[in-house]
């Protein structure tokens, strides 16, 4: 029998991150794990204090609260276990913001929610297990810089410290591809080094992609198109999977909800797309005008579209097959056309960049499927195979242009659930949206095989009266902004 899901929105207006790597708590909690706090002084640290309330809300380990032997995640992870914490990193860089602190805070998960969840995960292994911190940022993203320019470089090393003989702790860019800029041209790269390697799972029946009869429409921008053809053809659909995540007996989840132009919106069901290695495997559109087979664009200007579409096509074959001056003059081609198509209409529906996308909602529910229900060997199961607990980072959100140059949003919550389906609803309810504008949403609700339930008894609870009741009576919302095409 399904259990009813449990949502939480802990919200403090003006609440804001910590300022100062490793974000330790502002005072040493009794069930702090660790003997000595990082810094003489001690800052505040709202991030610790809003997590720390959530599990107290929501009654976890409620008979040791405040004890030396409080172990609220207790419920879910045992000592022992593999816990993979999955933050959503994106990028190095949001061009939508000048000032790089708030570039980051409005892209990706920030470092101090990790913090805090690290500390709990680590009280419940009691010493003995393994834990991953890891996500595959896009194929352009420095993690370096990332890592550099917004605290988690200096939290990697406080993690490694607490390494041990019967502790493992891993921190892994999970990509098996990336984009570098080298002697003034973008190569693509394979990443040998990464020690978590890409398993194929093949959904085949089991996939969202059954009933799509024009595969060869099938597109990811900057991947050659034949790469995603092949794994979605023949009654195959397969994804390459970290085995990061097939190790994983629970996952954190820590999405950065924002507004997404393919999607519409990001939260704990797209997030889960950051297990992929190999992003060539993940339709993200299928070429061609809306209705005739595709869902890149609106039927208006079709032939510029059509050679756009083509130009992109090129470019990405001939990055595949290091032809730069190739690819250098398909680029120039299709970003010519763009310019013109630009002109000529001022929402542009664009590489699937629209409310009428019909590919990416079957990509993210297959991930789901494959995180909630494929076994550590790689097989389908009908039971759910791992935990999953859901940790919004809604400090700061992204608005308008996400998910790569979303605008900084104030929000000054942290949301929790252990049901994605439920999450996603909450979280769009808080945007001021309407679930039904999204297919990856509107498909996920009441769906029996990926943990759904009915739109109008997801219950949200607060500590505040305006987000304490059925998620559908929601009114007071943040009142986000829609990328262009939604």
């Amino acid at each position: 029998m399904k259990t009813k899901s449990s949502s939480f929105f802990m919200w403090i207006e003006k609440s804001k991150y910590p300022g100062s790597a490793p974000y330790d708590p502002e005072i040493k909690y009794p069930e702090y794990p660790f003997n000595y706090m990082q810094r003489p002084y001690k800052e505040i640290n709202d991030v610790y204090r809003m997590i720390r309330e959530i599990f107290i809300s929501n009654h976890f380990d409620d008979e040791r609260v405040n004890t030396d032997k409080w172990n609220p995640l207790g419920h879910c992870i045992s000592p022992g276990n593999t816990v993979l914490i999955k933050p959503n990193w994106v990028s190095h860089h949001n061009p939508a913001e000048v000032d790089v602190r708030k570039q980051l805070d409005c892209l990706i998960t920030h470092p101090s929610v990790v913090r805090c969840l690290f500390d709990y995960v680590y009280i419940a292994l009691h010493g003995k297990g393994k834990i991953i911190i890891a996500d595959a940022p896009v194929q352009g993203c420095r993690f370096d810089e990332l890592a550099l320019n917004s605290g988690y470089g200096e939290l990697f090393e406080y993690f490694y410290e607490k390494n041990s003989n019967d502790l493992i702790i891993d921190i892994a860019d999970l990509r098996e591809v990336q984009m570098i800029y080298e002697n003034d041209k973008y190569i693509q790269k394979e990443c040998c080094e990464n020690k978590y390697k890409g398993i194929v799972i093949d959904l085949n029946d089991n996939s969202y992609f059954r009933t799509v009869k024009s595969k060869r429409r099938l597109r990811v921008t900057n991947y050659a198109a034949k790469d995603t053809i092949i794994h979605h053809s023949c009654g195959k659909n397969q994804y390459s999977v970290s085995t990061a995540l097939l190790e994983a007996d629970v996952i954190i989840n820590i999405p950065k909800p924002k507004t997404h132009r393919i999607a519409g919106y990001t939260a704990a069901l797209k997030n889960m797309i950051g297990i992929n290695t190999r992003k060539e495997y993940l339709p993200h559109h299928r070429k061609g005008k809306k209705g005739e087979l595709g869902d890149e664009y609106i039927g208006t200007h079709n032939f510029l579209k059509y050679l756009n579409s083509t130009g992109n096509d090129l470019r990405n074959w001939a990055l595949k097959h290091h032809k730069y001056f190739l690819a250098k003059i398909t680029n120039d081609f299709s970003r010519f056309i763009g310019k013109n198509l630009d002109v000529l209409e001022k929402d542009r529906k664009k590489f699937g960049m629209w409310y009428g996308n019909d590919t990416i909602w079957r990509t993210i529910l297959d991930v789901n499927k494959i995180v909630y229900y494929v076994d550590k060997n790689g097989a389908m199961s009908s039971e759910q195979q791992r935990k999953v607990l859901h940790f919004g980072d809604m400090i700061v959100c992204g608005d308008k242009d996400g998910p790569l140059r979303p605008s900084y949003r104030e929000v000054g919550g942290i949301l929790f659930s252990d049901n994605p389906v439920a999450f996603d609803y909450c979280v769009v309810k808080l945007m001021g949206l309407d679930y039904k504008k999204f297919p990856v949403l509107l498909h996920a609700v009441n769906e029996s095989g990926l943990l759904g339930e009915r739109a109008d008894e997801i219950v949200l609870h607060s500590n505040v009266e305006m987000y304490n009741k059925t998620a559908d009576e929601i009114k007071d919302s943040f009142m986000f902004n829609l990328p262009m095409g939604w």
